[in-house]
């Protein structure tokens, strides 16, 4: 059984009005009584046009859990959904983080997603049997780390 832990990234816009509706996207997903290891951290949002430090913040809410304790397949479902406007949807990022093998899962929407390792050979298997899913601009960077 593999520990990860599981982060969604919630932009608050709204002035911390929608964040109590935003655990939702945990609850969903695991059982009630892991919600009380959920962890919560405020992060300043730094706009990406003018790199300033604005009114806004970022709620990191992160779970530390076993892979069975965690409804990861309707997670994954839910953020493809984000733009094919179906139920339910997630509109965070959302980030599996696997402790035991070092790597990171972002699922950015249904078109794809990004998969980091602390070691290409952690992910080599991935790379070899789901290579034509690499994207065509990032062909070139990514099999000069495999090669």
């Amino acid at each position: 059984m593999e520990d990860i832990f599981v982060v969604i990234d919630v932009n608050d816009f709204d002035k911390g009005k929608n964040i109590r509706y935003q655990l939702k996207n945990f609850s969903r997903y695991v059982e009630k009584s892991l919600l009380l290891r959920l962890k919560h951290q405020t992060i300043p949002y730094i706009s990406p046009e003018d790199n300033e430090e604005g009114t806004y913040k970022t709620h990191r809410f992160s779970l530390c859990c076993k892979t069975s304790d965690f409804k990861y397949v309707p997670l994954l479902k839910a953020i493809c959904n984000q733009d094919l406007g179906l139920k339910p949807s997630i509109f965070h990022r959302v980030y599996f983080i696997n402790i035991n093998k070092k790597t990171i899962l972002h699922v950015y929407d249904d078109r794809g997603c990004d998969l980091l390792a602390t070691s290409p050979e952690t992910i080599r298997h991935i790379y070899e049997g789901y290579n034509d899913w690499i994207l065509d601009y990032d062909r070139n960077d990514i099999d000069k780390v495999f090669k």
